[in-house]
């Protein structure tokens, strides 16, 4: 269900952040693509050793997370946290945390993951209202992972609580609970709050979360028999997913508006976006998911 980067800022300047995407299909379908940083106080004086070393460390994680090496992001981010626990600094071991959620969220190992963001709701000084409405925020994308939707919806509900309006997180807090109410099958909810998200999210320039609600609202709308509609709300999907350069998410507008054409009586359409999704999967070095497309493709 995702976001850039946690980071904080350096003395100098705001250090880049890194498009993240969801590992699991939970977090894809809700996207996620968290525009989220907290700020530390810029000190007057030059940034000390320990400062550098974890801004720079934290700096090479956003662009190993960027190009996919998840181990690399994994290692530099590591480092970035014992910087951030030498200096006692709760905004920078904060922002570790949530990237180690992220990263290892990614690579399939939820329970480190989960052990992350635990330690991170856990911790005395690490009790800032923002901080842990971010860390709510994950947890719940987390149990959406791990299969568990009432229990992601009640951390959703925490995050709101400890969201200050306006809350930068409402879009993926909408956009997690139109995921659970489509999973349940009340497509007439799941639209109305994807709607919802999808305006907010573009009024606030989240354009992740804008793309991953569209996503949503394409495939309620589907289900609904709006077939029309699903279709323009998934091609405006792919054009934004496409800006972002996120190929798994631009798979999935594939996919679904393949599945909307076979809905419309579109069978030729439909295996021309199926065939494009697969060619997406393997350009990208998903040979498994390509494959396994271009077997169905087969037995239509």
């Amino acid at each position: 269900m995702p976001g850039r980067a946690e980071t904080h800022c350096t003395p100098a300047r705001r250090r880049a952040t890194a498009d993240r995407g969801g590992r699991a299909p939970a977090a894809l379908l809700v996207g996620a693509l968290l525009v989220l940083a907290g700020c530390a106080s810029a000190p007057e004086r030059p940034p000390s050793l320990t400062q550098q070393q974890g801004a720079d460390a934290s700096q090479r994680a956003a662009r190993a997370l960027q190009r996919g090496d998840l181990a690399q992001a994994r290692a530099q981010y590591l480092l970035a946290l014992a910087a951030a626990q030498a200096l006692q600094d709760p905004d920078a071991t904060g922002a570790a945390l949530l990237n180690l959620t992220l990263v290892d969220s990614r690579r399939g190992d939820l329970a480190a993951a989960s052990a992350h963001v635990d330690r991170l709701l856990a911790d005395p000084t690490l009790q800032a209202p923002a901080l842990q409405a971010r860390a709510a925020t994950r947890k719940a994308l987390l149990l959406l992972d791990l299969d568990q939707p009432d229990a992601a919806l009640g951390w959703a509900d925490r995050a709101r609580n400890r969201c200050a309006p306006p809350c930068a997180l409402a879009p993926v807090l909408d956009n997690l609970q139109a995921y659970v109410s489509l999973t349940r099958g009340d497509a007439a909810a799941a639209l109305a709050q994807a709607r919802r998200a999808a305006e907010n999210a573009g009024a606030s320039g989240q354009t992740g979360e804008q793309a991953s609600a569209l996503r949503l609202a394409g495939r309620a709308a589907t289900r609904l028999g709006d077939t029309t509609s699903a279709a323009e709300a998934l091609a405006l999907a792919l054009q934004l997913d496409r800006q972002l350069g996120q190929p798994d998410r631009v798979a999935l507008d594939l996919l679904y508006a393949a599945e909307n054409e076979d809905r419309r009586g579109n069978p030729a359409a439909a295996a021309t976006l199926y065939e494009r999704a697969a060619t997406v999967y393997a350009a990208s070095g998903d040979a498994r998911s390509a494959a396994s497309l271009r077997a169905r493709l087969a037995g239509r």
